[in-house]
């Protein structure tokens, strides 16, 4: 979390990291990213690098999963359908339907990118900054940072969730409706929205977008933050890619089991433009309340296993790209100048044994001082620890 993420960082560590001469050299740890284990990096990423890997990072995992992505919106989206009619998981599944699951792929990959890039980039810069200002002593003393983790890294998502809003919100309504079937692809999508409102079209689902977006990826963020925590009480060590994979996808299964019911009023209000016959949802409320007197609970939950197999296995795919991205970009460049490294490392290794030196010097001078003064001479060293040597106070 971020009230702990300074307890995993340290300015030397034991750890090594060799360049392609076979230098070698102790380096800070890295922030903890989204989806990959603690690294020994030399530098943090800087905004821009954070924004490639994120945009890699999301548009690749929502472009493999869209065709569970289409099979879920489809499912939550009928309306006015009899039960023996409405589509199901199985006939969804079948072969024919290829074509029916991959439509808006090309539009879900383009829109992605921006996404991705903000979403990271934001949420890496908002938790460095709040770290920041947690780790300052006069904060520490006045509040328990730790006790309040989970906390900031559901605030730290839920801001990044808000900004990222301005890019998410028009990708959720296009590729939605896509998916729906309302539009056939993203020049006709981008067309109707247009036409109906403008500008505001593609925000119309703004805020039941967001409703659903704030608690669903901060739970899920915070979740997993709690789990990585626990894992590194548990086996003393940071956990692999692999393990914050699985750990991803453990977070996410929790979280969409319990934001399904939202998910679904999303999706209707969203969509609701393919029912034009049909009287529309006045808003997130009266779509709830719509939903269950007309359908009953059970419509809330039609989507569920194709929404996990959609969101569990996407997040694992998001947070190992990115990890994957993150040490791509932390490594950029280090294989043409090893001897720079090595450079630095060796002077820095000069500067503290001069320091040490330095410190040792002073030592012997203040145990001199202190053993030198006696009645006649009553100056003891000033500065000296006693307790650090052993020494006993003169009565």
């Amino acid at each position: 979390g971020v009230g702990s993420e300074k307890s995993k960082e340290v300015a030397l560590c034991g750890r090594t990291s060799s360049s392609s001469a076979g230098a070698s050299a102790k380096v800070g740890l890295g922030a903890i990213s989204p989806g990959g284990a603690a690294m020994a990096v030399a530098r943090r990423l800087h905004f821009w690098e954070n924004m490639v890997c994120g945009a890699a990072s999301r548009s690749i995992a929502q472009t493999v999963m869209h065709p569970a992505n289409t099979m879920k919106t489809i499912l939550q989206s009928q309306r006015g359908v009899p039960a023996s009619e409405r589509m199901t998981i199985a006939a969804l599944a079948k072969p024919s339907n290829v074509k029916l699951l991959t439509r808006g792929a090309g539009a879900q990959f383009l829109l992605s990118v921006p996404h991705g890039a903000v979403n990271f980039a934001v949420l890496e810069l908002v938790r460095r900054q709040m770290t920041r200002v947690t780790d300052q002593e006069w904060v520490r003393k006045r509040v328990n940072v730790e006790a309040f983790s989970a906390g900031f890294d559901f605030l730290s998502s839920a801001i990044s969730t808000i900004c990222c809003s301005v890019v998410s919100t028009p990708q959720m309504m296009i590729t939605d409706n896509i998916m729906a079937g309302t539009y056939p692809n993203l020049p006709a999508a981008v067309k109707g929205l247009a036409s109906e409102k403008g500008v505001m079209g593609f925000y119309a689902g703004w805020w039941p977008g967001l409703a659903g977006k704030i608690p669903s990826y901060a739970l899920t963020w915070t979740l997993f933050q709690q789990l990585k925590l626990t894992h590194l009480r548990t086996f003393q060590r940071d956990p692999k890619d692999i393990e914050n994979s699985i750990m991803g996808c453990l977070a996410s299964a929790a979280t969409v089991t319990v934001m399904i019911p939202l998910d679904t009023i999303k999706t209707r209000l969203v969509t609701q433009l393919n029912y034009p016959d049909l009287v529309a949802y006045k808003g997130i409320m009266d779509c709830g309340r719509r939903i269950f007197q007309e359908e009953g609970m059970i419509a809330f939950y039609r989507g569920l296993s194709p929404r996990l197999i959609s969101v569990v296995p996407m997040i694992g795919i998001q947070f190992g790209v990115y990890e994957a991205m993150k040490k791509a970009m932390l490594t950029r460049g280090m294989e043409d100048a090893p001897s720079m490294s090595a450079r630095k490392l060796k002077e820095a290794q000069e500067k503290a044994q001069i320091q040490e030196r330095e410190s040792r010097k002073r030592d012997i001078e203040e145990i001199a001082m202190e053993v030198a003064a006696d009645d006649d001479q009553p100056f003891p060293a000033p500065r000296l620890n006693k307790k650090r040597f052993g020494l006993k106070k003169k009565d």
